[in-house]
């Protein structure tokens, strides 16, 4: 069964290899066309922040007539098409721009620069019976349009639900993520920055350890389905802490699947694959599934179910879980 769980893992890994790959492309092929002269359009764009879309402004000039290059680059581009590396066209930008703007306020999309209070309730069913409720409080507080700091701190119910053990509740581990926006451009953007925790639990309610790790989050607006995809892959390795508790070296790859039904309501399937490399490679995923409603400009609320698929005993794996939050997002400094 390791080994099964094992290949997934890996075969997660290389999935999320070719997108990232097919990323680049598509950002190579947009740049590589907005370079130069193109169907006798050339597209100039100023620049965005987090709060502020702006439409592109269109030259119009004449069609060149087609030389010698132009001849000998044709051939190429339908093999470029068959790998979908195609520029978005000028309305497909605009509605690219609606959507991400759409989800910043929501709340789902993991690379733009937007502040938010939120708290959520989360409550996990763990092999072998054992229960926990977590509480999370999180803020982020963005800075400059492109550099973001978030702060998430859990308060925690662990239920062992074992005879002759004893409930334990308490705040946990502090995470602190401080990271920015290194690539935007309609349809495509790219954050990248460092997480910390820190082992502010009690009665073991946490790792014991401090850590730290690098993340990277892509995301990709597919206009004609009103959707986005968004990928997050984190290393978390830790550096100090408690002697007695055991070390800690493990990634986690997020892709999630975010389709925008109207201004108010959104819909998204989430997969969860994690490798802890201090315990044999061994490898979780889980499936998540989650509805949520913009009741207001800045508020939002939403349900997330999730289950399970392998790895239940690894920490940050369970049998099944639910989770409800309520957020408020609002405009940096």
């Amino acid at each position: 069964m390791h080994m099964y769980a094992s290949l997934l893992g890996k075969c997660a890994w290389l999935i999320w290899f070719l997108l990232f790959s097919s990323l680049n492309l598509s950002l190579a092929q947009q740049s590589a066309s907005s370079s130069g002269p193109r169907e006798g359009i050339s597209i100039q764009e100023h620049g965005e922040d987090a709060a502020s879309n702006g439409p592109a402004t269109a030259v119009v000039t004449e069609d060149p007539a087609p030389g010698p290059e132009l001849e000998e680059a044709g051939p190429s581009r339908p093999v470029v098409k068959r790998l979908g590396a195609r520029p978005l066209t000028l309305e497909e930008q605009e509605e690219a721009k609606r959507l991400s703007a759409i989800a910043a306020r929501m709340g789902t999309d993991p690379t733009a620069i937007v502040g938010r209070v939120q708290t959520l309730f989360r409550y996990d069913a763990l092999e072998g019976g054992s229960r926990a409720s977590n509480v999370v409080g999180r803020i982020d507080v963005p800075y400059h349009s492109n550099f973001l700091l978030r702060a998430d701190l859990p308060y925690v119910w662990s239920n062992p639900n074992q005879p002759g053990t004893s409930n334990h509740n308490g705040v946990s581990d502090l995470l602190v993520r401080a990271g920015g926006r290194v690539y935007q451009v309609p349809g495509d953007a790219i954050f990248a920055g460092v997480d910390f925790t820190f082992p502010t639990a009690a009665d073991k309610l946490g790792s014991g350890k401090y850590t730290v790790g690098p993340g990277v989050a892509t995301a990709h607006v597919f206009p004609a389905w009103s959707s986005l995809v968004f990928a997050l892959l984190q290393h978390q390795f830790s550096v100090g802490g408690d002697p007695s508790r055991n070390d800690i070296s493990a990634s986690r790859l997020q892709c999630w699947f975010n389709t925008i039904w109207t201004d108010h309501w959104w819909t998204q399937l989430e997969a969860v694959a994690q490798v802890n490399w201090e315990q044999k490679e061994k490898t979780s995923m889980t499936l998540e599934f989650e509805g949520g409603y913009r009741f207001a400009m800045n508020w939002a609320v939403w349900v997330r179910p999730g289950i399970g698929l392998w790895g239940r005993n690894l920490p940050g794996a369970y049998d099944w879980d639910f989770e409800v939050g309520i957020r408020r997002m609002f405009v940096g400094f």
